[in-house]
């Protein structure tokens, strides 16, 4: 009912799985600890990925589920 309350939803998913990890580490620094803890991803070589992969393709390729991942991106802040 509230135009407030509806945006405040909105910036709770503002990532999807075409965003590339680029924009999403750009727009949320402190992202990289949450991939780091509860993923491992981005800490090291064998871990790392392309920053300029989308969300979907860093998902896929390290076996997770793309909207877990998304989920753990778009947590409330």
């Amino acid at each position: 009912m509230n135009p407030t309350t509806n945006n405040q939803n909105t910036a709770k998913s503002r990532f999807t799985a075409q965003n590339t990890m680029l924009e999403i580490l750009t727009a949320d620094p402190s992202l990289g600890m949450v991939l780091m803890r509860d993923f491992h991803l981005g800490g090291c070589r064998n871990c790392g990925f392309n920053p300029h992969d989308t969300v979907e393709t860093v998902a896929t390729q390290n076996g997770i589920p793309t909207d877990r991942l998304l989920a753990a991106m778009n947590r409330s802040v």
